[in-house]
């Protein structure tokens, strides 16, 4: 895996297989710009993760990947609730999933927003380049994402 980081761009137009997006267990979204653009590019994503959220299945820490979609969409659950911050255990629990799991499940390239608020974000930051830092894995960490 190799990891870039930018904040420049539009994580929508990234032209990576999959976009990961830093999503909440109770299946629920803030109200801002990226989660309106999701909504109208993704209407079938954000239902099926509002029934996920509700029926329990999303677990914190974990990673929930949805092909049905082009580019495909991954799930880090790293919130409790939306308006909940992202918890770095989660956080970190996401990735090592996404670290063990990428090859299995056929992921070639990544584009992933800041996972979590400026506070936490440098930790964040060092776990990524830490973890998946190793090819052949290519993820393109957009820190600044427009109405994230």
């Amino acid at each position: 895996m190799t990891v870039t980081f930018t904040n420049e761009g539009d994580i929508f137009a990234a032209g990576t297989q999959a976009i990961g997006l830093a999503l909440a267990a109770n299946g629920q979204a803030t109200a801002t710009p990226f989660a309106t653009t999701l909504h109208d590019r993704y209407p079938v994503f954000v239902s099926e993760y509002g029934k996920r959220g509700r029926a329990g299945t999303l677990l914190p820490g974990s990673v929930w990947l949805w092909r049905d979609a082009q580019p495909w969409l991954v799930g880090l659950i790293v919130r409790e609730t939306p308006h909940s911050p992202a918890r770095l255990r989660f956080i970190e629990q996401a990735i090592l999933a996404l670290q063990r799991d990428w090859q299995r499940e056929g992921l070639r390239g990544l584009a992933l927003p800041r996972l979590a608020d400026p506070p936490e974000w440098r930790a964040v930051r060092d776990m990524l380049g830490h973890y998946l830092d190793a090819p052949p894995l290519h993820i393109v960490v957009y820190e600044h994402v427009p109405g994230g």
